[in-house]
């Protein structure tokens, strides 16, 4: 049942937003993810995640999660 209310509260979301059609942020809940006729459908989970994540962040204006200029070490040391 939590499964069906997540799915029912985002799709609410995404009606009150003005988003129509296939949702493809809400693969994460489905084994076989509905995609775009043009799309290649992405089955990694931690993708699907990081998809349902970004766009609950860009729903709520907040800066989306990417990994882009982020340094892993310090002044070119491990670290």
């Amino acid at each position: 049942a939590p499964l069906i209310l997540d799915l029912v509260l985002f799709m609410d979301l995404a009606q009150r937003v003005g988003m129509s059609g296939i949702q493809e942020w809400l693969s994460f809940y489905f084994k076989s993810p509905m995609h775009k006729a043009n799309l290649y459908p992405e089955h990694d989970l931690f993708i699907q995640l990081m998809k349902l994540k970004n766009t609950l962040r860009y729903l709520m204006g907040e800066e989306q999660i990417t990994h882009f200029g982020l340094d892993y070490y310090m002044n070119g040391e491990e670290g």
